[in-house]
């Protein structure tokens, strides 16, 4: 039997997943409620399987489903890019969406893609941020083209290749007396550590590596941003462990000092992540050659 799946039935599909609900997704997509559950229903007679759970609360994609995602992203993805390039008259044009973990994408690329956008005006590029374990799978699923976290990717569907190297800091403010002490494992194991609350690869590992240098955390506070950590150290109270592309701006202003202990000596490593059951484009490969490299020693 030959199955007429359409793009459109893929985008109605695609906004039910993402609000759960048949009316939530009609008023995204501003079309009227029976027109996309005929939609649905279309594409479900087609393809012969459900594709959502009904409940009382609204829908939630079955297994069916979680196999035709997949597909869904790239065919529209594949669908936007196929009329940029035909809409821009650039030698590089199409899109691309890029994901990223928080402190390289806050620092890295964000500065980085306006730059690429101005010598390739004709391409279009959507920065997805958060943690790398998010980033990973979203590429898997073909969400995204290319993603750039901070651990080597745990899937197999997925390859990798280095594209940053960083520097873990221990880092209080200016007017913290600390600034002007010998510093030992004894004397941070007093001091009130300020620490990101998100459950994430980054705080365990700086959570290790403060057992590792033998310092006790006993008095602690959590933030959830990056941001609002460094203003709590700039207040003159509190230390942390931070990223130097997080902080080399304040400590090269003098508002943030790195802390020198003996044997503190950590780096950390980002990778780029993409698909490798397929060829990257030539518009993602120039996205990535242009992203290398960027080293903070």
């Amino acid at each position: 039997m030959l199955m007429r799946i359409t793009l459109k039935q893929l985008s109605i599909f695609k906004a039910i997943h993402h609000c759960g609900q048949i009316s939530k997704a009609a008023k995204e997509l501003h079309m009227s409620v029976p027109a996309v559950s005929m939609a649905l229903r279309d594409l479900e007679d087609s393809l012969g399987s459900r594709l959502f759970e009904r409940s009382s609360t609204g829908l939630t994609i079955n297994d069916n489903g979680a196999v035709i995602l997949p597909y869904a992203n790239e065919m529209l993805s594949k669908s936007m890019e196929l009329e940029h390039v035909f809409a821009q008259g650039n030698n590089i044009r199409g899109s691309i969406k890029v994901g990223c973990s928080k402190t390289a994408g806050n620092y890295v690329l964000s500065r980085k893609i306006p730059l690429f956008k101005m010598q390739h005006p004709s391409v279009d590029i959507k920065l997805v941020i958060n943690n790398s374990l998010c980033i990973e799978q979203m590429v898997a699923e073909k969400e995204l083209d290319l993603g750039f976290v901070d651990a080597k990717p745990g899937l197999k569907n997925l390859s990798h290749e280095p594209w940053l190297k960083d520097r873990l800091c221990i880092v209080t403010g200016c007017d913290n007396p600390l600034v002007t002490e010998v510093i030992t494992s004894e004397l941070l194991s007093q001091q009130l550590w300020v620490m990101d609350e998100t459950i994430s690869v980054s705080r365990f590992r700086n959570t290790q590596l403060l057992k590792s240098a033998n310092i006790t955390i006993f008095q602690e506070l959590s933030m959830n941003t990056m941001g609002a950590i460094k203003r709590a150290l700039g207040t003159g109270f509190g230390v942390s462990v931070l990223p130097l592309l997080a902080v080399e701006e304040e400590i090269v202003r003098g508002e943030l000092v790195e802390l020198e202990l003996n044997h503190w000596d950590y780096s950390r490593h980002y990778w780029a992540i993409y698909r490798n059951d397929e060829p990257l484009t030539r518009l993602t490969r120039e996205f990535l050659d242009f992203s290398l490299p960027k080293t903070v020693q």
